[in-house]
Order: structure tokens, then sequence, then C-alpha cells
């Protein structure tokens, strides 16, 4: 049995003992978007074998045993109040398996719960709902020994299904015979009768060799926004770049003296098999998520009620508590601001969220050197360990926080990320941060100026309009902002003394 110290804490870890490598991560609460404490993989691979004796290799039992002694000790001196040791493929799948949960028992006091391929399928896509509650399509986690399937939709796990196809596994049975691999991936595949169900959908990216191929892109293409979790690629274009990898030798990939030669020898295989499952799901792109297994069997435990928050947006409203002046007038601002938003764009509803966080997060970065506060909040929202939200929009909420501080938008902190958004969207960011910038300068952080005055637009101008009782809250600075904001919108400006 797991002991913990006489003080404890509410955090709680997962060991994932996996065909490739064992992970421990210690999160910091059974809460809807908890801190990483603790993150450590150890590449073991206790599935390298199976494909050719069926067991797990003396070898990597004995080096299983130590990792696991080691994080047992660690979570020990955490105080961590909770721990669950999972296993997969491998464990489930080998001959002598009893015998390692035996000795794992024995030796480090731990009770394995082996998990089955259907249940590793649901969990790894509750993961990727957790980060991403929009998604749609197929989640597919590859381990070394095996390929978990399942289909989300609509905030649920639908159908799903594990494959005995994991890279170690193909490798022993396969060997280079690429044809005989592609043929019988195929005929796998094929047996999937909702595999494609409804097509034209997304293809989400769980497992370490998935995981890496997407980082190497990310690398070769420059990508301005280095990170995982969002990242995507249409179908053609990463087609393209699997079919490349599959046929390179693991020392000669791109990029790939970073992973352990361990990793890099799976990645053509592992290639292979994303080509083959794209055709066979008519993918329309394929989405990097950095949420899986681990972070599904922590929301499968929250209240209904904590699953259906807003990870993106509980996330700014902490970020907001943390560091902001006035955190409560996030919704004043937004109530100020959003007439004018209703009036430029009746049709973009969607919007209102970004304009929400953008309010909670305004004042964000006011620790900051003042020359500096601009490229703080923009790498801040950009670099930050935030999901729930699109690449695209962290840029469009970086490009508004950079204009609420006043700065220009080809500074070099924000420019190499401005491809990523169309044009319109750029001013519209843009006209989203100069309204803030209005009403903190107006307010100077009172809630009084803000319940007083409001904004109005004409097809010829843009008006601040202020009641004759508080009209000693204009000045040259406001009026100046006001400008701002109007030729944003192609307007101009004026105070209206009401």
């Amino acid at each position: 049995m797991f002991e913990t110290p006489s003080v404890t804490k509410d955090y709680v870890g997962v060991i994932d003992i996996g065909s490739n490598s064992i992970r421990l991560v210690v999160f910091s609460g059974k809460k809807r978007v908890p801190d990483t404490i603790f993150n450590e993989k150890i590449m073991v691979g206790l599935g390298a074998e199976i494909g050719k004796t069926g067991k797990m290799g003396t070898a990597a039992i004995k080096l299983a045993i130590s990792t696991l002694q080691r994080f047992v000790s660690l979570c020990t001196h955490m105080g961590v109040g909770e721990l669950r040791v999972l296993a997969t493929a491998a464990v489930r799948d080998a001959s002598n398996g009893a015998y390692f949960v035996k000795k794992v028992k024995t030796e480090c006091d731990l009770d394995i719960r082996i998990i089955m391929g259907e249940e590793e399928a649901r969990l790894s896509a509750l993961g990727v709902l957790s980060g991403d509650p929009r998604a749609h399509g197929i989640s597919g986690d590859l381990g070394g020994g095996s390929l978990e399937l399942a289909r989300i939709k609509n905030g649920a796990v639908h159908e799903t299904i594990s494959l005995p196809i994991g890279p170690l596994r193909l490798m022993a049975k396969f060997g280079r015979n690429r044809t005989a691999l592609r043929k019988y991936l195929h005929e796998q595949f094929e047996e999937i009768p909702w595999l494609d169900k409804g097509g034209d959908h997304n293809l989400y990216l769980v497992g370490g060799a998935w995981r890496n191929i997407a980082q190497l892109m990310i690398r070769e293409q420059s990508y301005p926004l280095p990170i995982l979790q969002g990242y995507y690629s249409s179908k053609t274009e990463f087609t393209a770049y699997c079919r490349r990898l599959s046929k390179l030798d693991p020392d000669d990939i791109p990029f790939g003296s970073g992973l352990t030669a361990r990793r890099r020898e799976v990645l053509p295989t592992a290639a292979i098999i994303m080509i083959e499952l794209m055709y066979a799901m008519k993918a329309r792109r394929i989405v990097a998520s950095a949420h899986g297994l681990r972070e599904g069997v922590i929301f499968d435990e929250l209240p209904e009620e904590a699953k259906k928050i807003d990870p993106f947006m509980a996330t700014c409203h902490e970020l907001a508590n943390e560091r902001c002046r006035f955190p409560e007038h996030s919704k004043l601002i937004y109530d100020w601001t959003r007439p004018l938003f209703y009036k430029l764009l009746p049709d973009k509803k969607y919007r209102e969220r970004l304009q929400m966080a953008i309010c909670l997060l305004s004042d964000i970065a006011w620790r900051g050197h003042p020359d500096f506060r601009a490229e703080k909040a923009v790498s801040m929202v950009l670099h930050s360990n935030l999901i729930g939200v699109s690449h695209k929009e962290r840029c469009y909420i970086a490009v508004a926080l950079n204009q609420a501080y006043g700065a220009s938008i080809d500074e070099s902190h924000l420019g190499p990320l401005l491809p990523l958004l169309k044009i319109e969207e750029i001013m519209e960011a843009r006209t989203m941060g100069a309204a803030v910038r209005l009403a903190q300068r107006l307010s100077g952080g009172t809630v009084k100026a803000l319940t007083v005055s409001s904004l109005r637009i004409s097809k010829a101008r843009l008006y601040l309009s202020l009641p004759e009782e508080h009209a000693e809250l204009k000045n040259d600075i406001v009026h100046r902002r006001l400008r701002q904001l109007a030729q944003l919108v192609g307007r101009s400006a004026k105070i209206e003394i009401l």
C-alpha cells in the first residue's frame, strides 16, 4: 500500500507504465485545470521484446523496478496525497505481465491498475477533451505496443477501439518490409466502421512518437509559435512530411539529435501508421494534443459541473487574480467596450470569449518595467501553459494586449506571429486593445468613470459620452487615446458632454 507522510497535500500523482517509457506526473489536485508540479519520463522499453518473445525483457523489468522505486520516493517527499499507477499495452499483453505486477507490489509496494485497451482509448480521448473541449474527430493515442482510437464529438467520447499496432510491435513483426506493413495497417483500419464517420474531421495526436513527429515538423518549418498543444497542419502537408520521415534512417532525421536513440528508432514506423490512418479516416487536418491518458484520468474523476468549466477562461481568471491590479473591473471594462463591438462585429459573437479574455488579462504585465510591459504581456499569453485556446486565438489576444500597452504592431516580440492571423483579425484585435487602453486611462482603475460614461459609434464618428457633472474626466490623454481607437475603426473622434 502506498504510504504518505504525516503532512500530505492535495497533490495527485499518476504513474503511466507504457511499452516505451514510464512517466510520473504530479498534479496540484483534482480540479479542472491543475498545475503540473512534476513531470519525469524514463525510457524503459518494456514492450521492446513482446513482438518476438511475447514477454517483457529481464533488463527492462529491472530498469522499470528501479524507476518505480525512485518515483515512490519522490512522491513520498513531495507529500503526494493520492497516487494512481496505470499500466497499458506492454503489461496487459505480455505473458509475464502478472509476474511483473506481483514483483512491483513486492519491491515497490505499488498496486498496478492494468488499463484495458478500450478503456485506455476512452481515457486518452477524455484527456484530449480536457485540453480542448471543442475537439471534434478522432483521438489517436499511439504507444509502443498499441494504438487506441476514439471518436469524440460535442464534448463526449463515443466509439473506442484498441489495436495491436504500436511501432515496437510492428518493427518486431515486419522489420523493414514497408509493403507488408502498409497492407497490414490498411486491413486493420478497414475493419473499423466508424473511423470515417462524418468524414472531413480532425485527428488528435496523443503519444510520444506522434508528438515527437509534430515537434520535429514545427522545428523544420520554423513555426513561429513552437507550442505543441493546439498546433495543427493540413492532411496534405502532414502526409508529405510523414512520407519523407518514413524513408529516413533514424539517425538521419533532421533535428532528431535531441531525441533519445530509442525514440528516433520508432519514428519512421510511427510515420507510416500516421499516413495510413489519415487516409482511412479521411482526416481534414491533424491537431497535436499535449493532454492524454494521465490528464484523462484526472478529468474522469471530476464532478460533472467541473467538467463543463471552460479551461481557458478559468486560467484567465486565475492569472488576472494573481497578477492584475484591478481584476474585479474586467467585467466592467468588457461591458463598457462591448457596445462598440456589437456594432462593428454583429455576426461574430464568437469573439465575445476572446474579448472577455483580453479584458481579464489587460493588466497582466503592470509589474513589469514600463518599457517592456507590452513585450511581457505578449510573452505571457504566447508562452503560458494555456489550454482550450488555439494558436490563432493566442496570437489574437497577444495583438490586443500589445495594443493595450501602446506598443507598435511591428515590434520584434510580436511581428513574426502576425502571419497566423488574417488582416481583418489583426485589426479587430488592435481595436479591442485600443478600447481597453482608453477604458483604463479614462477610469484610472476606478468604477465610477466607466459607469457614467459610454462609447457610441455612428457612420462617421466615434463618440465618448460624459455627463456634464463628470466633464472633468476628459483630458488630452483621454482624447488622444479616443483618436487612436477612432482611427482603427475608420472614424473621427469626438467627446460629447451630455
